[in-house]
C-alpha cells in the first residue's frame, strides 16, 4: 500500500476491553492525611498503568500470529486481520479468542509482585475481567504519518457494540457476520442487543469459565516480597511504550526496539 493510499479490504475487526479499568485506576484508598492520600493515589495510578499494560501485552502476544494490533485505546486494544477468504480464517480466530481468556487470567496470576504492594491497583487486580468484540466486515485502512488508521462502517460498529447488555464483566461477542461463518455450535448463547444507528442486533456470546484469580488476602508483605515488587515496577511500562514497540515491530523496526524502546516513543 503506498504512503498516500486509502485501500478497502475484507476481514475481521476485534476490540478486547479490561473490565474494571476506570475504577482501578482511579480508586485508591483515604487515610486523612493529605501527604499520604496523594503519595498512595500516584503509587496506585503507576502500579495500575504498570498491570494494564502487562495484561494487554499478554493479550496481544496470545493473538499476535493471526491479529494486527492497531492501536490501544485507554483500557482496550484494537485488532484487525485483512482475509481474503473470512470463512476459512474465521475458526480458527475464534477458537484463539476463547482461549485469551486464560492467557490473561494467567498473566493475573503469574503477578506475584503485587503481593509486595499494598497499594490499591495491586490488591484489586484480581477484580480484573477482559471482553472482546469481534466482527467481520470491510474496512478501510487510511495511513496517516506514521501510522494506519482504520475506518469505516464495521469498525464504528464494533465500537459501538462495547456499550451492552450482556450481564458479565467478561465474555466474547461475535456479530452476525461472523458467526455465520463458524460451522454449528452449542458453545455460544444469544444476546439480542439495540445498537444506536444500526438497530436491534443478535450478538452470539460465549461465557468462558471463572478464573481462580484471588485478591490479596496478606495482611503485610514479607520484606523479600517488597523487594521483589521494587524491583518489578522499576522496569518502564506504559500503554504508550507497548503500543509504539508494537507498531514499530510491525513496521519492520525492530532492530531500534531492542536497541531503544525510548526512542520509539519519542520519534512517535
Amino acid at each position: 500500500m503506498s504512503p498516500s493510499t486509502i485501500e478497502s479490504h475484507l476481514g475481521f475487526i476485534v476490540l478486547a476491553d479490561i473490565s474494571g479499568y476506570t475504577r482501578f485506576i482511579m480508586d485508591h484508598k483515604r487515610f486523612g492525611i493529605k501527604a499520604l492520600e496523594q503519595r498512595n493515589q500516584r503509587v496506585t495510578q503507576e502500579h495500575a498503568e504498570a498491570i494494564i499494560s502487562i495484561l494487554l501485552e499478554a493479550v496481544i502476544d496470545h493473538l499476535d500470529d493471526l491479529l494486527v494490533v492497531n492501536k490501544l485505546e485507554g483500557d482496550a486494544a484494537l485488532f484487525y486481520a485483512v482475509c481474503d477468504d473470512p470463512a476459512r480464517l474465521a475458526p480458527q480466530l475464534v477458537g484463539r479468542l476463547q482461549q485469551a481468556f486464560a492467557a490473561f487470567n494467567q498473566e493475573l496470576e503469574h503477578l506475584k509482585a503485587c503481593d509486595g504492594c499494598l497499594c490499591q491497583a495491586c490488591c484489586e487486580r484480581g477484580d480484573l475481567r477482559i471482553k472482546i468484540i469481534a466482527h467481520a466486515g470491510e474496512f478501510m485502512i487510511k495511513p496517516v504519518s506514521r501510522f494506519e488508521e482504520l475506518a469505516g462502517e464495521a469498525v464504528i460498529f464494533a465500537h459501538r457494540l462495547l456499550k451492552n447488555t450482556i450481564p458479565s464483566s467478561e465474555y466474547l461477542a461475535l456479530t452476525p457476520s461472523l458467526y455465520r461463518l463458524l460451522p454449528p455450535t452449542l458453545e455460544f448463547e444469544t444476546h439480542q442487543q439495540k445498537v444506536d444507528d444500526f438497530g436491534s442486533v443478535k450478538l452470539q456470546v460465549f461465557y468462558p469459565q471463572k478464573p481462580k484469580v484471588q485478591a490479596r488476602k496478606l495482611p503485610l508483605p514479607w520484606p523479600w516480597q517488597t523487594w521483589a515488587m521494587m524491583r518489578f515496577f522499576a522496569k518502564p511500562r506504559s500503554r504508550e511504550l507497548l503500543e509504539t514497540t508494537r507498531r514499530a515491530l510491525h513496521q519492520g523496526w525492530s532492530s531500534e526496539v531492542e536497541s531503544s524502546p525510548s526512542q520509539i516513543v519519542s520519534r512517535s
